[in-house]
């Protein structure tokens, strides 16, 4: 009752927003769902998972496409250093581009997108790369700064090959979409067995 409660007053209100995210931790589907209509973002498309640690510094200046999923990431449009430029020597500029995600990225834990910087449709980020510039559609981008290292195509062909060759292949290729809870337990069993079995 209560989670329900707090669901209500946050999506409806944009009131206990913080106990709702510490009581009910939603998901990234449904955090992107509350970003939509209180995130203040300039966009965001549809079947986006966000997660509730990701932080969009400027949501004003940032477009997400449909389908992106993000990570615990850090999207900044800004360059806070004007600040102290402005004090230290009297400059009044301005240092501020957009963050655009094109539909169906991911970018990985801890990575950093700033100003400026576009990333095409399809692509992957990894984990902890910082990127500054834009990104070629269908690339895998690492790194800091970040460099193209490969195209998802060749990606999906080696994951696909190294995928087959695990003992619970046939578990994944019965798998209902990307998480089954019912078979969650029995592939945590086969994957601790065949990881750890070399060790006491």
């Amino acid at each position: 009752m209560l989670r329900k409660l707090l669901r209500y007053l946050a999506f409806e209100h944009n009131r206990a927003t913080r106990l709702y995210r510490r009581i009910n931790r939603p998901g990234g589907k449904e955090w992107a769902s509350y970003l939509r209509v209180h995130g203040g973002l300039y966009h965001i498309g549809e079947g986006c998972s966000i997660l509730p640690s990701t932080s969009i510094l400027d949501p004003s200046y940032t477009w997400i496409g449909n389908r992106v999923c993000l990570g615990t990431c850090t999207l900044i449009c800004h360059d806070g250093s004007i600040e102290i430029l402005f004090n230290r020597h009297g400059l009044r500029i301005d240092r501020i581009a957009p963050v655009i995600i094109k539909d169906d990225v991911y970018v990985g834990e801890g990575a950093m997108v700033l100003g400026g910087t576009t990333i095409g449709e399809g692509s992957i980020i990894g984990a902890g790369s910082v990127l500054r510039k834009s990104v070629p559609a269908g690339s895998v981008v690492m790194g800091n700064p970040a460099k193209v290292v490969a195209k998802v195509d060749e990606l999906i062909r080696f994951w696909e090959a190294e995928s087959a060759k695990y003992p619970w292949a046939d578990l994944i290729a019965r798998r209902d979409g990307v998480f089954d809870a019912a078979m969650e337990p029995e592939l945590c069993r086969i994957r601790q067995e065949y990881f750890f079995k070399d060790l006491p």
